[in-house]
């Protein structure tokens, strides 16, 4: 079986160096924390939460924990400015474990920010279950502090995987365009258009299969236009040209996306390569790409791919596969006529 499906690589976890090991819950409930160096068992009010603190006898780093409604976020999983995302426990569920957002300490307040976090979370909490989509289990505000809570998907980002040494293989590639496709189908059912498929909002599990997570850019299916706003959301690496003039989106908005994602898979490197978002945005709309998307790939690739990436990247949104379903239908041909 492919390697990449034996979990987060050392070198690919995120946050600090501190062992990703699952604390002990009822030590918590009791404001307490053991060292994961000596051992020590260490009071949680003699630190500040969500610091990096030395052990009192061995003085090597712990993360000190923070609790939020029955959540204990106890290692760092990555953030920016909209929010800081935590592992964490929960004491009524210890065999779970879950990734937990909140804002920034500095813009804990920020309207802006809150309603931000609570409509994404509430958008997310509209998809329910799904195999391929990170399912939100709670959010909201609880003693001053709003966070969002998901399950949490063990694995590898897709873009720690493009940026291995692994080549990965078409079959896998083929696989998980089908079932972020799954993914992007119930979105829709639900009244909604995703915007924001890019390698870093995937996740590859260790059974090998893809989950897409992330909805900050979520909009509802009659919304999904940009003649009204200043900004373009979203990475111009992979956003579809009819968004950066303003055109309405729609499914074939998302199969370009999703093609684009599929040949930096493929290849290791994006479409388009700039030197700043304008220019990578501009070639979307003004490059004359060439007629046939095989010429791109490894000679290693399958044409009948080539033949699927070449329609879904069409520039004109008219030219490309105009359902999620029509998509997975030319793609799943294909996988089919893999050998296992």
């Amino acid at each position: 079986m492919w390697k990449i499906f034996g979990g987060v690589k050392k070198e690919d976890a995120p946050g600090d160096s501190f062992a990703d090991k699952k604390p002990n819950v009822d030590l918590l409930n009791g404001n307490c924390l053991e060292c994961g160096s000596c051992h020590t068992v260490l009071s949680l009010l003699n630190f500040t939460p969500l610091t990096i603190s030395k052990c009192t006898q061995c003085e090597s780093s712990n993360f000190i924990p923070y609790s939020i409604k029955g959540f204990w976020l106890y290692r760092p999983l990555g953030g920016g400015g909209m929010g800081s995302v935590y592992k964490a426990v929960h004491q009524d569920y210890p065999d779970k474990e879950f990734a937990v957002k909140i804002l920034p300490r500095e813009g804990k307040e920020n309207p802006h920010l809150i309603e931000a976090l609570i409509q994404e979370a509430t958008i997310g909490k509209t998809f329910g279950q799904h195999p391929h989509l990170a399912s939100v289990s709670d959010f909201g505000n609880y003693n001053g502090e709003y966070f969002s809570a998901m399950e949490f998907c063990a694995g590898r980002r897709l873009d720690q995987i493009i940026e291995s040494a692994e080549q990965i293989p078409q079959r896998l590639v083929l696989l998980w365009a089908l079932q972020i496709l799954s993914a992007e189908q119930r979105m829709f059912e639900c009244g909604y258009l995703y915007r924001d498929l890019k390698p870093q909002n995937i996740i590859i599990d260790n059974e090998g299969n893809a989950h897409v997570f992330d909805y900050g850019l979520c909009v509802r299916i009659e919304d999904a236009h940009n003649q009204d706003v200043e900004t373009v959301d979203g990475s111009p690496l992979y956003m579809p040209p009819e968004r950066i003039v303003g055109m309405p989106e729609n499914m074939s908005g998302e199969i370009y996306s999703l093609g684009m994602v599929m040949f930096h898979a493929l290849t290791k490197s994006t479409y388009y390569t700039a030197t700043g978002a304008y220019e990578v945005a501009r070639k979307h709309v003004t490059s004359l790409r060439m007629a046939n998307v095989g010429t791109r790939l490894p000679i290693t690739v399958s044409p009948k791919i080539a033949e699927i990436l070449d329609r879904m990247i069409a520039r004109v949104p008219a030219e490309r596969y105009q359902t999620y379903k029509d998509a997975a239908m030319a793609i799943k041909n294909v996988y089919n006529s893999f050998k296992d």
